[in-house]
Formats: structure tokens, sequence, C-alpha cells
């Protein structure tokens, strides 16, 4: 009977294991303690704040705020919602961006990529593009969502490959639907992460970020 009962822990050990895996959250570490923007800088100064557990934009202009660390290949989660906008767009994600050098005016939106969350638009702001990058990005879905609702949202990033992959699931804790991949090879770059105030009287909030380093299971685990 023992010898069963061991056996059936270990069972259940290894089952919880992998489940631990398959949900991004073995290796995961959090990007946002709820409480203070400790890890994140802000440009302009001034213009993002921590509301009700959430990083939130105060709508002041144009602007970015971004990781202290920089990242290559990893799996970004999230939960956001667009809370309003005046005038109107998008809340954003940018990767492969390039962190600014203290003293020198830093490149619009970090020279990065946008994905706009959650339903999938985006815009290359890479040197010499800063367009909306016919043929880089696809969308599986044309499905949209609520943007002013809570979204969940995974990211896969590659950046040795130039790849980037995003699932949105709505409400949160529901099964995700891939919305958006980008493949540009050459446009790989590690970086810093943003969150991107497009333009003045943008309101958005996002909470609960934790980020996975070379996840163990290298594909989009919120849509299975």
């Amino acid at each position: 009977m023992k010898t069963f009962h061991a056996l059936l822990g270990l069972s259940l050990l290894a089952a919880l294991t992998g489940c631990a895996t398959m949900g991004g959250k073995t290796n995961a570490t959090s990007l946002f303690d709820g409480q203070t923007l400790a890890g994140w800088t802000q440009i302009p100064t001034n213009s993002w704040t921590v509301t009700n557990g959430a990083i939130a934009s105060l709508g002041v202009g144009r602007g970015v705020i971004y990781t202290a660390n920089d990242y290559s290949h990893y799996r970004l989660m999230f939960t956001m919602r667009h809370v309003s906008g005046n005038k109107d767009h998008q809340a954003c994600v940018l990767i492969f961006c390039t962190r600014p050098i203290e003293g020198v005016k830093p490149l619009d939106a970090l020279g990065g990529i946008q994905f706009q969350v959650p339903n999938g638009g985006h815009w290359d702001y890479r040197k010499g593009h800063n367009n909306g990058g016919k043929g880089e990005f696809t969308n599986p879905t044309t499905n949209k969502v609520d943007v002013h609702q809570w979204s969940r949202v995974e990211i896969l990033v590659d950046a040795t490959k130039g790849i980037a992959r995003m699932a949105v699931a709505q409400p949160p804790g529901s099964k995700a639907v891939e919305v958006l991949d980008f493949k540009v090879p050459d446009a790989g770059k590690t970086g810093p992460i943003a969150l991107q105030m497009h333009n003045k009287g943008l309101f958005d909030e996002y909470k609960d970020l934790t980020i996975e380093v070379d996840p163990t299971v290298d594909d989009l685990i919120t849509v299975k």
C-alpha cells in the first residue's frame, strides 16, 4: 500500500510539473511588482503610474516605459485593457527595441516592432522603415475583441530568428486565439521590452506581467 501511495504521489507531482511547464509558469518571473514602477524607465518622465495593481498610462503624451533588462528569446504574458483615448489609438507593446543611450535622443518608439494589443494591429519603427510593415506581419484571424475589457496576452519572441507571435484570450483564462505574427530575420534584436503610449490622451492598463526566458515550450501555450 505504501508503494502504491508513493507511486501515486510521484504521478501527481509529475502531472503538476507538466501543467506548470505548459502554463509557462515554471521559469516565468514577474516584470512588475503590482505596486511600483521599479525595473522600468519612462520617456517622458511622470507619464505612467500604478493604479489598482496595474501599470497605467497618464495620457500626457507620446512615449514609452521600458524594462531595465534586455531580452532575446522569451515568452511575455500580461493582462491589459484600453480604458479610453482622445484621440484614440490601440494599446501598443514594442519588441526588438534599441535601448536609449544617456545624453542621446532616443529613437521614436525605441526603433522597435509594434504589436497593437489586443486585436493585432502593427507598425515597424526600425530606422529606415517607419511604416506598416507590409509583408512582415500576418493576422491568422480577423476576429476582434472588446479593447475596453481585460484580455490576457501572450507574445512569444525569438530575436535570433526575427520572429514574434501573439495570442489573446478574452476573458482571461479562456482559450486564446493567435492574432498576429511577425517574421523578418534581420529585424531580430536583443533589447528592452516597452509599453507604448502612441499619442496624448491615451489611457491603457497592464497587469500581471511575466516573462519566461528561453521558454521550455517554444510555442504559444495559451492557444492549447
